[in-house]
């Protein structure tokens, strides 16, 4: 099974290998503090992963790039210190192996690249911060993009708690039901998914005219209704309670509002609005932006409900 697939069905309970970028920042911190809180049950190892480039110098005008061969291994070795330190505190607070790799190069490709053996990528989601010499800009927009497991984007001021409440954002595409089927297979005993679908009744406009649907509204709640119950079983079986919610709206208002009251909100890469070729949604894009909460963007994969693991 390739690193796409098992990490959406899910490892097995408490086997999973998690990456989470670190960079020193307060970002950084939140996402390394989430993996913890959230760790115990799931993860069997966390590796923290740093990017990270020497100062490049040049001369003004026109002149080429210099860097001193010195430099490289002198901000290697502080960049291996300060991640040795953090790993060793993580050790002392799960149950879970914890290496650190450092790796010289760009923040992105570097993190998408450790990520692609693993089952879930953590970020925060800005970089940029207290390392001497690291390098983790703003990189979640472009691994949200391109992860082939699904990432998990840590937002919000406050200290990570484990996870509750689950929103899942659903339209009836397989992005959409494979975002469902992972927060049903990442959720603990106890917590609510609430799954939601949006329907957004404005017109179709075509020249001139506008034309209503009225009767789909209701098409679309009869299936979503069908699509849901397909999952309750995997959730009966893990000991979740999932709940459905049938709205009218914009989607990415709609669902920024009832984001404010769950712990994790989780979206598929794409929904059915996603013009070809783009590789993250529009409304997944607008959410992971916006949402003050941990957001988690799952790739696709196509799901049969009745296949849905528990």
């Amino acid at each position: 099974m390739v690193a796409a697939d098992r990490a959406m069905v899910g490892a097995p309970a408490g086997s999973a290998s998690w990456v989470v970028g670190i960079d020193g920042s307060a970002y950084g911190e939140r996402a390394l503090r989430w993996a913890v809180a959230h760790a115990p049950g799931r993860a069997a190892r966390i590796e923290l992963v740093t990017a990270w480039q020497s100062p490049i110098y040049a001369q003004y005008p026109i002149e080429p790039v210099i860097m001193p061969p010195d430099d490289h291994e002198a901000v290697a070795q502080v960049v291996r210190h300060d991640l040795d330190v953090i790993a060793e505190r993580t050790r002392q607070e799960i149950d879970a192996t914890v290496a650190g790799v450092a790796v010289q190069g760009g923040a992105a490709a570097t993190l998408l690249d450790a990520a692609a053996a693993a089952d879930l990528l953590v970020l925060g989601s800005r970089g940029r911060g207290g390392f001497r010499s690291l390098l983790l800009g703003s990189t979640s927009a472009q691994c949200a993009a391109h992860a082939n497991v699904p990432i998990v984007v840590v937002r919000g001021e406050a200290e990570p708690v484990a996870t509750a409440s689950v929103l899942v954002g659903v339209d009836g595409s397989p992005n959409s039901l494979a975002a469902l089927e992972w927060a049903i297979s990442f959720a603990a005993p106890g917590t609510v998914v609430r799954a939601v679908w949006v329907w957004d009744a404005s017109p179709l406009a075509v020249g001139a005219d506008v034309f209503f649907f009225p009767d789909a509204s209701a098409i679309a709640m009869e299936r979503f209704d069908h699509l849901v119950a397909g999952f309750a079983p995997a959730a009966d079986r893990r000991g979740v309670a999932l709940h459905r919610r049938f709205l009218h709206g914009r989607p990415r208002d709609v669902l920024l509002e009832e984001s404010r009251d769950v712990d994790l909100v989780v979206a598929g890469a794409q929904g059915h609005g996603a013009v070809g070729g783009a590789l993250l949604g529009s409304v997944a894009t607008a959410l992971v932006h916006r949402v003050d909460r941990p957001f988690v963007v799952v790739p696709n994969r196509r799901v049969d409900p009745a296949d849905s693991r528990g």
